[in-house]
């Protein structure tokens, strides 16, 4: 018995550990082929020890101005990110505690913005940015990633507001605080680790979004998804440089996922088990 325990034991880590290389590998390229020459990139057999080079990263960054999408990719995602907190915590903190005439069916109307394809958006905004002048501007892309981000952020606060006690509000209220006192004091702090999953979600969303950023952004508000294209040309593809920015645009959810990882955990199990 013990015998066979120990094969299980044996066989489980095995295949987790080739699940994390099927995963990890591809990661692990494309970090290479971003520091690797032209040459080493396509060597065959492929070259595992080389000299590494910048070389790809200050061509993008600083020749061809992929610092300036860079930071708009980081003012858009954390902008919008914030007003989306702004508006989804009291909203998802209401649908959770009070109960208003259809509130259901307002609590459904909020989702329809994230539940529907992007493309039926796409348009209508794009004509309303238009005619405000706004097309090839951070605010409309701000505002843009807002809307699809902010149902979904009420959604998942609500669920999270609905775990967090009800007695707590009471205490709070018996203890003089307002309703908005209680809310800022008492209930914010007890749901902060769903509070930092939706905004990782959102941020992430928002990082990574494509379909908006292309329609509604020109050169001086693109983000790094949309940028990313222009390293294809019709004179070859530029794989060191696409690698180079594919390494820049996934570190800063990496380390933001990592150094959250505490309050990621928690909020995921937020309500999973019940007393």
């Amino acid at each position: 018995m013990y015998r066979v325990d120990i094969f299980k034991s044996i066989v489980i880590y095995v295949l987790i550990g080739l699940t994390l290389v099927i995963c990890v590998f591809p990661y692990f390229w494309l970090i290479e082929t971003a520091f690797k020459t032209r040459v080493d990139a396509f060597a065959v057999p492929p070259v595992w020890i080389f000299k590494p080079t910048l070389a790809h990263f200050q061509e993008a960054f600083l020749n061809k101005g992929f610092s300036l999408y860079f930071m708009n990719s980081l003012i858009i995602a954390g902008l919008s990110t914030l007003i989306v907190m702004v508006f989804a915590l009291p909203a998802a903190y209401a649908f959770s505690r009070f109960k208003m005439f259809a509130s259901e069916h307002l609590f459904f109307y909020t989702l329809v913005s994230y539940m529907a394809p992007p493309i039926i958006f796409c348009l209508p905004l794009y004509l309303l940015f238009s005619k405000f002048h706004a097309i090839d501007t951070l605010q409309a892309i701000i505002l843009g990633h807002t809307e699809f981000n902010l149902g979904y952020a009420i959604w998942l606060m609500r669920g999270f507001f609905e775990d967090v006690p009800r007695e707590l509000d009471k205490a709070a209220l018996v203890d003089g605080c307002t309703q908005f006192e209680a809310f800022y004091h008492v209930i914010l702090p007890v749901a902060m680790p769903g509070i930092v999953v939706t905004c990782l979600f959102c941020f992430i969303s928002s990082w990574n979004e494509f379909l908006y950023a292309l329609t509604l952004t020109g050169h001086t508000s693109r983000t790094l998804p949309v940028a990313i294209l222009g390293l294809v040309t019709p004179l070859g593809t530029n794989w060191g440089q696409i690698a180079s920015v594919s390494v820049v645009i996934t570190a800063p959810v990496c380390i933001i996922t990592f150094l959250l990882q505490r309050y990621i955990v928690r909020g995921l199990t937020l309500g999973a088990v019940k007393g």
